[in-house]
């Protein structure tokens, strides 16, 4: 099977859980904020950031490391699952407990300290949600993994639904997500170790050392990487409050899908293009530019779409989030550039310059932060969003010209956007045009103006298709 209908099927089964999880968790957090109201709702995000930003922490970019490790040695995979187990073990027993003795000396008002305190727990689990994920994208066995995620998702959602009608505290909404990360780590190390390759430990502590000295690029670009993505609402809650946060992460939580489809392709891609680059070096460059190209062509028309719809949307949500649609309005500008971030970080990992995806997340992540502490008490929540964008372009900049000088040579990515740019220029000509007569009416037809657009203007080349579709 050719490397993008691999990629298509692969990416289907995580985009088509992610989709119908975060379905679930829209129809959850609608209900949530309109019965807690802006600033319990915002304690509750807070709480749920803190545990993902610590989570990818401790998980030191193990997932990344363990699945190329294991496509390049698959014969030790026994012991490489040992290691990538006890490591990831070892440190969310660390950070959990670090995150713990931080909360105890912190000790915020009830229920805030109660739900972090139980976040704690749920980061001490996520070692071992990581473990067997590691495995999964190694063998690429992405349908096993999409429906444990979603199994996951759908226990969580259905615990914090029922104790929200029921009247019950936020707490018990925490202790959901407890249980829910508790079944499916159990189920996934199971269904690792009956289908997959069991545990062995039989390595040196010298083995499991490089192993851990190994991880650390890949950790900082992993903790960069949510850090980047969760600091706005760290710094809103010390800088805004609760209400703040609240009304921000309605924006975000219609902003994640996005994200996710550039992170669920490069992801499906590695494995495979891991492979090519190992056969032939040269093929590997030609089918990861065409993936440049179709990533490139989404962007832009997608970011329009969602800012001409975000005011209709979000008009329908409860009194006290009035705000949140200039948020996404803003927010999702950032999608075009995390089209080139994600799969550029992809191509540096597989050709062995992790230590400069590290250095660019982390820059990225260090300007984020720095925009934020800028933006927000001068914009307020919109600041939070405008930051996201800025470090979205830091760590695109830093991509284009590591690409250029180490992988591509001779190409350009900034070339890739210029058709895109002109049918965007279209798409929202029309849009404008119609919009005073129907927002869905002027989406729509924009996307068929810059559909025609790049059509007639070269965008997309069926030889090109072809040449991947056999790739």
């Amino acid at each position: 099977m050719s490397v993008f209908k691999t990629v298509l099927r692969n990416s289907s089964y995580q985009l088509g859980s992610r989709v119908m999880s975060r379905l679930l968790f829209i129809a959850f957090f609608v209900y949530a904020a309109s019965r807690l109201g802006p600033e319990l709702f915002g304690i509750l995000s807070f709480a749920l950031a803190t545990v993902e930003l610590l989570s990818a922490v401790g998980d030191l970019g193990l997932t990344r490391l363990g699945a190329r490790e294991l496509v390049r040695h698959w014969e030790r995979r026994p012991a490489l699952a040992g290691e990538i187990f006890l490591l990831q073990v070892l440190t969310s027993v660390f950070f959990s407990g670090a995150g713990a003795i931080l909360v105890l000396a912190w000790h915020p008002d009830e229920p805030k300290f109660q739900l972090m305190m139980l976040g704690m727990v749920a980061i001490l689990l996520s070692g071992l949600v990581n473990t067997a994920e590691t495995m999964f994208v190694a063998g690429q066995r992405f349908l096993t993994s999409a429906l444990l995620t979603f199994m996951g998702r759908l226990i969580y959602v259905g615990i914090g639904f029922a104790a929200i009608a029921s009247g019950a505290s936020v707490v018990l909404v925490m202790w959901g997500f407890i249980i829910a990360v508790s079944i499916e780590s159990t189920v996934r190390l199971v269904v690792v170790a009956r289908t997959v390759t069991p545990f062995s430990f039989r390595f040196s502590l010298t083995e499991l050392w490089a192993m851990l000295v190994a991880t650390i690029p890949f950790a900082v670009a992993a903790a960069a990487n949510i850090a980047f993505l969760r600091v706005n609402v760290v710094i809103l809650e010390f800088l805004k409050g609760d209400v703040a946060v609240g009304v921000f992460n309605v924006a975000f939580t219609l902003f994640t899908p996005f994200v996710w489809i550039p992170m669920i392709i490069s992801r499906t891609l590695f494995p495979a293009l891991t492979e090519t680059f190992i056969r032939d070096p040269g093929q590997a460059r030609l089918t990861t530019w065409q993936w440049y190209r179709l990533l490139a062509l989404v962007g832009i028309p997608a970011a329009l779409a969602i800012t001409l719809l975000a005011g209709p949307v979000l008009s329908h949500f409860p009194a006290g989030y009035e705000g949140s649609a200039g948020v996404l309005e803003i927010l999702i500008w950032a999608l075009p550039l995390f089209l080139v971030v994600s799969l550029g970080f992809n191509v540096q990992q597989i050709i062995g310059r992790e230590r400069a995806a590290a250095r660019v997340q982390l820059i990225g992540a260090l300007a984020n932060a720095a925009a934020n502490f800028i933006l927000i008490p001068l914009f307020g929540i919109r600041g939070a969003a405008v930051a996201t964008v800025v470090g979205a372009g830091a760590m695109a900049v830093q991509i284009y010209y590591d690409l250029h000088r180490h992988f591509f040579h001779a190409k350009h990515l900034v070339t890739l956007f210029i058709r895109p740019a002109v049918g965007g220029l279209v798409m929202a000509g029309v849009a404008l045009l119609l919009f005073g007569v129907s927002p869905w009416l002027a989406t729509f037809t924009g996307l068929a103006a810059y559909a025609v657009t790049i059509l007639v203007t070269g965008g997309v080349r069926p030889s090109e298709i072809r040449t991947l579709l056999g790739s």
